[in-house]
């Protein structure tokens, strides 16, 4: 029996993750001493021609054909036109019901997520290590902590190849900076300097409220400590540590400022309404942060905890898996290829997708086809990751607890340890109910 996702609707905001298409070429060399001399050029250029094939692609998170065609399709189409790519979409059948139905699946994509809520249960996962070691594909081009991800999922091996990361960022706007005369933030500012700016820039001015900070729910699970939401031995809740006590105490702080309402000071609000004087986003891209109602704007890198400097959050990446139903593993791996390369980074990057490819000089132009970039602190996006916590199939179920756990803290005025253990309950009791839906 297929389980039903728990959690798919905090999967929604990276539907942005693409598909790319296949090779013209594929194929073996005539020789196994021979292939371990060539270049990936000489290997490339001996490879007989794939196509006409068609490849099916399936995307985890959602879109559209219209979507996939402007943001990805046009692209794949020019590269590889001896291939048809024949798209489907969470938003228009489960994945579950497209594989029961015996369709052929050659590429599923989607956020990292979606491996634990979607192939690992129906076995999809597939090794591509034989095709990396092939075709010589050079993994220390990614961040780090993007294949050091895949290696925790596949327990050494590759299951697939980055296609973006999320950007992260402290968003700000400059102009109820500059109305309440507080001075902007800096790259390197520490979370408690944050918290003396949220105080200086909450207060009330006739009719309007006006709010200091509000940070993004996603931060539990990429937070700097890379604790683990559960403990992936046991798959038990693990925040009822002194570690997670100081992570959860830094953040309700914020949520406690006197006149705080935690309903109305959110990351929707700075986007829409221009009320919040900073704002952080996590899992960012296509230039959705800031919103319409931010114009004059800047952005310096997540704040620091004083003990671990110029540690960043962990990464929140979009991979295209292999499906281990596919039967035409060389042609999907040319496609995932592509995705992964230079070439077609640069346009993605471009265009607010960021790059997966550990190079600063993309760093520095990610956005540029997008007008509001222009003259950005941009590089602040992409800091020093932090080391990726364990992750586990109930990853969201146990982050979306612990969020109700600040909130009771500051709006109930729960005390920290209740509210941990009575997040923690709660937790446990989900995951063994998932459990049980499984056998």
């Amino acid at each position: 029996m297929v389980k039903k996702s728990l959690y798919g609707w905090k999967v929604v905001l990276l539907a942005f993750i693409t598909v790319a298409a296949t090779a013209c070429s594929g194929g073996q060399s005539t020789g196994k001493q021979q292939t371990q001399e060539q270049t990936p050029q000489q290997a490339q250029e001996q490879k007989k021609p794939l196509g006409p094939i068609e490849l099916s692609l399936f995307s985890l998170t959602g879109g559209t054909q219209e979507w996939f065609d402007t943001t990805y399709g046009k692209y794949l189409y020019e590269k590889f036109p001896d291939i048809k790519f024949k798209v489907s979409f969470a938003g228009q059948t489960k994945i579950e019901e497209y594989v029961a139905n015996k369709n052929p699946l050659d590429i599923a994509f989607g956020a990292y997520t979606t491996y634990h809520l979607n192939l690992r249960e129906l076995n999809l996962q597939n090794d591509i290590s034989d095709l990396i070691k092939r075709d010589k594909v050079d993994l220390a081009k990614f961040s780090p902590a993007v294949i050091e991800l895949q290696r925790q999922m596949a327990n050494g091996g590759i299951y697939g190849l980055p296609a973006f990361v999320g950007t992260s960022g402290l968003y700000y706007n400059k102009d109820l900076f500059d109305k309440f005369a507080v001075p902007y933030p800096k790259d390197g500012i520490t979370w408690d300097e944050v918290y003396d700016l949220a105080v200086k820039l909450t207060r009330k001015e006739g009719d309007t409220s006006y709010y200091g900070f509000v940070n993004d729910n996603f931060y539990l699970q990429v937070n700097q400590y890379s604790l683990d939401l559960v403990d992936p031995k046991t798959l038990k809740a693990s925040f009822e540590t002194d570690a997670w006590k100081k992570i959860v105490q830094t953040f309700t702080k914020f949520m406690m400022i006197p006149g705080v309402d935690v309903t109305q000071a959110t990351v929707v609000n700075f986007n829409t309404k221009g009320n919040v004087a900073m704002a952080t986003n996590y899992t960012g891209c296509c230039g959705n942060t800031p919103g319409a109602a931010v114009a004059n704007w800047g952005v310096v890198r997540i704040p620091d905890f004083p003990d671990i400097r110029n540690v960043g959050p962990q990464v929140f990446p979009n991979y295209w898996f292999m499906s281990s139903i596919s039967k035409q593993r060389d042609a999907a791996f040319e496609v995932m290829k592509f995705i992964s390369s230079e070439e077609f980074q640069i346009s993605l990057n471009a265009r607010g997708l960021a790059t997966a490819l550990n190079d600063t000089k993309l760093h520095q132009s990610y956005g540029k086809d997008l007008p509001k970039y222009n003259g950005q602190n941009v590089a602040a996006l992409f800091p020093k990751h932090a080391k990726m916590s364990n992750i586990t199939e109930y990853q969201v179920v146990a982050a979306t607890e612990l969020n109700t756990a600040l909130t009771n803290i500051a709006t109930k005025g729960v005390d920290l340890n209740t509210a941990l253990r009575e997040a923690a309950e709660a937790t446990n009791k989900k995951i063994d109910e998932a459990k049980t839906t499984k056998r």
